[in-house]
């Protein structure tokens, strides 16, 4: 059998505890999460990998990562586990 113990909580902190909690769902509220989408602009793929635009597009004319228009815009796949990372 579980024994219970109350305790006395000042009712001004108790209200500031209720206040932050009700921010804290608001916010959460407010948050959509979204999948990682599978194709990213040449920039912004070398920022997720940490390397240069230039070292993208070497790898991108060498054939070693996918590639496709989108909009007019030069796409990179994506893989679903993260970014190719690449190495030299």
């Amino acid at each position: 059998m579980s024994q219970h113990q109350l305790i006395a909580i000042d009712p001004h902190a108790l209200e500031a505890l209720q206040s932050e909690i009700a921010r804290l769902h608001a916010k959460l509220d407010a948050v959509a999460m979204m999948p990682k989408p599978e194709w990213v602009p040449v920039n912004e793929f070398a920022e997720m990998i940490g390397k240069s635009r230039r070292t993208v597009l070497r790898r991108i004319k060498a054939g070693e990562l996918e590639t496709r228009e989108i909009g007019g815009e030069r796409m990179v796949h994506v893989s679903l586990d993260g970014p190719q990372v690449l190495r030299r």
